[in-house]
């Protein structure tokens, strides 16, 4: 039985800080896919290279962050600094971020900005990360499935917020766009940071079990063996951030096949965030509704079919009227998702010490995604119009579409609520104030 002793922030307070840290984190990573990334590349290669670029851009930063965000975990829950190791890596992460995306706003190259890119990813998941890891660590378990769907919802009301932003002032230069992102960020993650209590980690105390800053990184992954549930909850998780990585494309399948321009392009966002509010109530209602009948793989399976079927809307949209309804598909089905999902992860955890690196793991799932979708896609979009004739993104969908089906089979041998996890003991570690 592993020993912890956590200062535990008021309930309220904790969805407060946590829904702030989190949603001002995703949203500006989220808004840099719907074309704010794309526009800041055609700024430095121009419209006719900005596919290749992009999938190069995206691909190099998904890789970086496949490697960097577990890391990032580690130390993450090896930092013994008093203030509370998730309370630092808000404020430390929301500081970072902002010096990240200030260089993807001003970057004169390329390779500046893929190297903001990169780090804009690492610094606001690190923020992401320390307000998720706050849920195992001073959340009661029976609460999880609510907890996720509170959370599963913040990004998605940051991210709609934004669009409409953005939809407003669609004719606001790009730069002027950044720049305001990253002062809201900067500002509520340093408000979420102060309204969050944390413990003081210092590891553990018993010579016999301690563990050593470079034993993080030796026992990177967890055990296959030991917890197979984590592996097939991680695959599950890589295969539905494969469907919703293609969705970083939609301002270039909007140029492609309705030959619309950036200030439209923007509009369009605005005029579908709206839908997003289907993922805050399938999220919210997925994860009360999975805690009351204590059933979640029907919800996660069910949701990962759900964003298929959205798939195949866009393979097949020839007005933009069917991309709206997809979009609404979609983010009903990612939102009950994201929310039942995590709730599962959470309860699958190998060890509380490492609650940060198995999480960082788990989201390095968004990274990896994006990495194998983005290099691939030039040459899948390229072979679709060989097959298919047109612009190529009916077979790029389809493709999306079979990993949403592959993501609720994977679900399939994970133990549902109540059954045991046929895992072993874990090694001990103690937080003291």
């Amino acid at each position: 039985m592993e020993n912890h002793v956590f200062e535990k922030t008021p309930f309220l307070k904790l969805m407060v800080a946590a829904v702030l840290g989190v949603g001002t984190s995703i949203a500006p990573l989220v808004l840099l896919t719907f074309g704010l990334i794309q526009f800041s590349i055609i700024r430095i290669v121009g419209p006719e290279h900005v596919t290749a670029a992009y999938g190069v851009a995206a691909g190099i930063q998904g890789l970086a962050i496949v490697i960097l965000g577990p890391l990032g975990g580690v130390i993450a829950d090896k930092t013994t600094f008093k203030m509370g190791r998730r309370r630092f890596w808000i404020i430390a992460g929301s500081i970072g971020g902002a010096i990240s995306m200030l260089t993807i706003t001003y970057a004169p190259s390329m390779p500046v900005l893929i190297l903001g890119f990169c780090f804009v990813q690492l610094f606001y998941g690190m923020v992401s990360l320390s307000c998720y890891s706050l849920v195992p660590e001073q959340v009661e378990p029976e609460r999880f499935g609510r907890v996720s769907g509170i959370f599963g919802a913040a990004g998605p009301i940051f991210v709609m917020v934004g669009m409409m932003i953005m939809g407003v002032f669609a004719d606001v230069p790009i730069q002027q766009k950044l720049f305001v992102i990253t002062i809201i960020q900067l500002v509520c993650g340093i408000m979420s940071a102060l309204l969050v209590k944390d413990s003081h980690f210092k590891g553990n105390k018993s010579s016999e079990n301690k563990k050593s800053f470079s034993d993080g990184f030796k026992n990177l992954y967890p055990s296959v063996k030991k917890y197979p549930c984590y592996t097939w909850a991680l695959l599950t998780k890589l295969f539905i951030n494969i469907t919703n990585a293609g969705l970083g494309l939609l301002p270039l399948f909007y140029i492609a096949r309705f030959h619309l321009g950036q200030a439209e392009i923007f509009k369009i966002n605005a005029y579908t965030s709206p839908s997003i509010m289907l993922m805050v109530v399938a999220g919210i209602a997925g994860g009360f509704l999975s805690d009351k009948i204590k059933k979640q793989k029907i919800f996660v399976m069910v949701s990962a079919l759900i964003t298929g079927v959205c798939l195949v809307t866009f393979a097949f949209a020839h007005i933009v009227a069917l991309v709206v309804i997809g979009n609404f598909a979609f983010n009903f089905g990612f939102g009950m998702y994201g929310a039942v999902d995590n709730a599962l992860v959470n309860r699958i955890l190998p060890s509380k010490e490492d609650i940060g690196k198995d999480i960082a793991i788990m989201n390095a799932t968004v990274q990896l995604a994006s990495a194998l979708v983005n290099f691939v896609a030039p040459m899948c979009i390229a072979l679709g119009i060989i097959l298919l004739g047109g612009d190529g993104y009916t077979f790029f969908f389809l493709i999306l579409a079979g990993f949403s089906v592959l993501s609720a089979l994977a679900v399939i041998p994970i133990p549902e609520v109540g059954k045991s996890l046929n895992e072993k003991s874990v090694e001990k570690a103690e937080l003291v104030d």
